[in-house]
């Protein structure tokens, strides 16, 4: 099998958990499965949880792909944990109704209406 022209780049995003990446590509060429296998790597490492995760996509059905994708890898990942990895990670699946994976539209939202004062807005906003 050919190594991709971005092998490199796709490696650092599932290890360099100290660097923070944005990452643009076209449908269909593993922006979910990488965001997914990085969340799944920093929740087993130790150093995040998944309550304080936020990710973001543009649509209402990749928020959705990407949060059953997140159970299933974090289910997988269990398998082969350490004990100290496996109660992070059932930890995460507890936690995960709590992460904020949803579109920009939906976190701007929550953001406002956790602080409309602050934003200088009317406390009773919704978005539509």
């Amino acid at each position: 099998m050919t190594d991709l022209a971005d092998t490199n780049a796709r490696s650092r995003i599932q290890t360099e958990f100290g660097t923070t990446f944005f990452v643009e590509a076209a449908a269909g060429t593993g922006k979910t499965t990488a965001l997914v296998g990085r969340i799944v790597g920093l929740i087993r490492s130790g150093p995040r949880r998944l309550a304080r995760t936020v990710a973001i996509t543009f649509t209402e059905k990749a928020a959705g792909e990407m949060k059953l994708r997140l159970r299933l890898e974090i289910e997988k990942a269990r398998a082969d944990a350490t004990p100290e990895e496996r109660a992070r990670l059932d930890r995460a699946l507890e936690e995960l109704e709590l992460a904020r994976i949803g579109t920009i539209h939906a976190f701007c939202g929550d953001l406002l209406s956790e602080r409309p004062i602050e934003a200088g807005i009317d406390p009773v906003f919704t978005m539509l």
